[in-house]
């Protein structure tokens, strides 16, 4: 088989939806959404993975640059195609052809990053138990001080009931606003079938991952962890 993915476990909804989409079959792999709480082990998970991909002319990789955390990974066993963007956020609220603005103040979520044993739901869940509901409200109102809203991205890729609930509970704990903004699929479809023009950044088997593939002359670390 030709191709094979590897995708973080946040956006499996939308790449399911993808691949329904385009009717692709491709072998999926796909990592914990903890992993991004660090770089260096991201990107030493994935390497592990790709280490181990000796039967595939290309490993499509349904990431962005991800805090740097892509930045270094190399190609050894076969081809890497990476979306040229920033994170899962940028791939999943950006359009065709324009360039992608992130909202100032605004914390992010889907259906996907809210079920991660590390989102905010969990973590927040986790400091009523440890602290108490009074004391943990007050340290999510500090820890988010610099948000102002709660997006809620459509995406699509599942009932917008399942999360918008969950959002609304957590700005009642945090005094953040809820808002929701229409998501799409688009970038990971075009992943899957082609064509990959200046979208994506193909590194060839032996070549090395750079900060310049993700479109950044020195990529910074995304303000929230995705």
């Amino acid at each position: 088989m030709s191709k094979v993915i590897i995708a973080c476990q946040t956006i499996s909804d939308e790449l399911n939806l993808a691949m329904r989409a385009t009717g692709c079959s491709y072998p999926v792999i796909r990592m914990a959404s903890d992993y991004h709480m660090d770089p260096n082990l991201l990107r030493a998970k994935l390497q592990e993975e790709i280490d181990k991909l000796t039967d595939f002319q290309d490993v499509l990789l349904a990431y962005g640059c991800c805090g740097n955390g892509l930045v270094g990974l190399k190609a050894s066993t076969a081809g890497l195609i990476i979306p040229r963007t920033e994170d899962c956020i940028s791939m999943v609220l950006s359009r065709p052809g324009e360039k992608f603005e992130r909202l100032k103040r605004t914390y992010f979520l889907t259906r996907g990053w809210l079920q991660g044993s590390k989102s905010i739901a969990a973590e927040y869940e986790h400091a009523c138990e440890r602290y108490g509901e009074a004391r943990a409200r007050k340290l999510f109102k500090f820890m988010l001080k610099n948000y102002n809203y709660l997006m809620v991205i459509d995406t699509g890729a599942y009932p917008l009931a399942d999360c918008l609930s969950k959002a609304e509970e957590l700005a009642g704990n945090t005094g953040l606003e809820v808002v929701v903004s229409k998501g799409s699929v688009w970038l990971l479809q075009k992943l899957l079938t082609g064509p990959y023009d200046e979208d994506f950044s193909v590194i060839p088997r032996g070549g090395t991952v750079n900060s310049s593939h993700f479109g950044m002359a020195g990529a910074a670390p995304a303000h929230q962890a995705i």
